[in-house]
């Protein structure tokens, strides 16, 4: 078996945030590392952050597109060889009332965030097969454990991929390979630069959604910046330990926020937690 830092890492979306940090990370590591992301000049300056000496190659990779995954995969194969560890963080958010949201664009919502994702497992599993060891990360979120209003497709889509994941731990397990998801909570990125919701501007929305829409960015808002939001660079220091521990857990909560998220989730009936939702927000209040 080859030494872990031989091992070839593929990253997904690492314009900016946790994917860069990551790619950043497991270079400095000595890895092999295969930086991608939908716009390859977003990838530029990656090479210098790097360093000098690091073995890394920046591969433009759409994980909508069939043909661009594939040959993202292939240029990787052509650089350094087989692929050991594929850390799937590309994604975005779609956010709106699941009344008024379109159905194509849920579509490409699950398309990026779970079907692309999921066939790069199926392009980079007989590497790992074949070398007996592998590592499958999946950066999911928090919102795939609990669902906020307005959140319904996208934690759709985390839910799915938080199944998918413990699938493929079982499926894979004989094969040396582990599957291992990661739930940031409240993390200092622009993924809510790349946030989409499509009602805003619609005046023919109910005022409640409306109102609704306002109170929960004003949420957001408040919550920017606060000592409890963590940096890409803490997630993508876990993202490194899961992919090279002997035995990694099979999930990472990520800081204290999405633990308390998550637990109180699980143990509250749904009408409390209803309850808890509509008064955080303010729904309650809101009537038309």
């Amino acid at each position: 078996m080859t030494e872990i830092t031989s091992r070839t890492v593929f990253i997904t979306g690492c314009s900016s945030g946790i994917g860069r940090a990551a790619a950043l990370r497991f270079a400095r590591l000595g890895h092999c590392v295969v930086a991608t992301a939908r716009k390859l000049e977003d990838l530029a300056d990656l090479k210098y952050e790097m360093g000098v000496g690091a073995r890394f190659a920046t591969v433009q990779c759409d994980v909508a597109s069939e043909e661009s995954r594939a040959a993202a995969i292939a240029k990787a194969r052509e650089t350094f060889g087989p692929i050991h560890i594929l850390v799937n963080n590309a994604g975005f958010g779609l956010f709106g009332p699941v009344e008024y949201l379109e159905l194509d664009d849920a579509r490409r919502q699950l398309e990026v965030n779970v079907l692309g994702p999921m066939r790069l497992v199926q392009l980079v599993v007989p590497d790992m097969r074949e070398a007996g060891w592998g590592r499958i990360i999946n950066v999911s979120s928090v919102a795939g454990r609990m669902v906020l209003p307005f959140g319904g497709w996208y934690s759709g889509s985390k839910f799915a991929l938080e199944a998918l994941s413990d699938a493929l731990r079982l499926e894979l397990m004989p094969f040396g390979i582990e599957t291992i998801s990661i739930l940031p909570g409240p993390v200092k990125t622009k993924f809510v630069d790349n946030v989409e919701v499509p009602i805003r501007g619609r005046e023919d929305a109910p005022e409640a959604y409306r109102r609704m829409g306002d109170a929960m960015r004003r949420e957001r808002e408040r919550e920017a910046g606060r000592r409890f939001e963590i940096s890409a660079e803490d997630v993508a220091g876990v993202i490194a330990e899961a992919a090279r521990r002997t035995k990694p857990h099979p999930r990472y909560v990520v800081s204290g926020p999405a633990w308390i998220s998550v637990v109180l989730r699980k143990i509250l009936p749904d009408r409390v937690w209803d309850r808890l939702m509509v008064s955080h927000y303010g729904f309650d209040t809101i009537r038309d």
